[in-house]
């Protein structure tokens, strides 16, 4: 029986593309443990800081892995 399911490789640029979003999107969620310590960043609700740096650690993580 043949595999129903063809895995192409990614193309370069989508790759690098995708790499750098992944990166930076993680880099702010990371920063942003940084910038709730000034008082001027008032929400008005509570963000969940934890999760929100460890997911930016697991997509620069990522994002790191993908430029390779």
């Amino acid at each position: 029986m043949k595999n129903r399911f063809q895995v192409y490789p990614m193309d370069k640029k989508v790759k690098n593309g995708l790499s750098l979003i992944c990166f930076v999107a993680g880099f702010i969620l990371v920063m942003t443990q940084d910038l709730r310590q000034f008082s001027t960043m008032s929400f008005g609700f509570s963000w969940p800081y934890a999760a929100m740096f460890y997911l930016g650690l697991l997509l620069m993580a990522f994002g790191y892995y993908l430029r390779g």
